[in-house]
């Protein structure tokens, strides 16, 4: 019994105390080294301003497009948000829903998407889609990209 406890001490003391800083643990400097955060719509043509530009399908009920936002490891939240809405009604209830959903989380290579849904009623609107997150030390990173709507 006795031998048994102590090769789960120093088991324990081996993977547990022996962590390299920075990977299994933050780093002690208080900074994030592998942080950023740079939000791209890789499917849409960008001019000369750094707007995007949605062209919307005619005769579909909505046109989607596809969000990526790079954070540069995995699994971490981010939220989302724009400035254009449309009007969702469901059983008489009808509410205000923004063009994008409001999380997402980060995959193994560091990326985060988030689909885009226009409506006709947005056609002519320049959307501005901002995303962020806060890191381990409490530090807000943010990045916004704006889309210009077409018919």
């Amino acid at each position: 019994m006795v031998k048994n406890v102590i090769k789960y001490i120093l088991i324990c003391i081996l993977f547990v105390g022996c962590e390299a800083d920075g990977i299994l643990s933050p780093p002690t400097n208080g900074e994030c080294s592998n942080c950023f955060l740079e939000l791209e719509a890789p499917d849409l043509p960008m001019d000369e301003s750094g707007d995007y530009y949605l062209n919307y399908n005619d005769g579909d009920l909505q046109t989607f497009t596809r969000l990526r936002a790079y954070v540069g490891y995995e699994l971490e939240y981010l939220g989302w948000t724009t400035n254009i809405s449309f009007e969702g009604c469901t059983w008489n209830y009808c509410e205000d829903v923004p063009i994008v959903n409001g999380a997402s989380y980060s995959d193994e290579d560091g990326y985060a998407y988030q689909m885009l849904g226009v409506y006709e009623e947005n056609i002519g609107m320049v959307a501005t889609i901002w995303v962020g997150y806060y890191d381990n030390y409490g530090k807000q990173w943010l990045d916004s990209i704006r889309i210009k709507i077409n018919e």
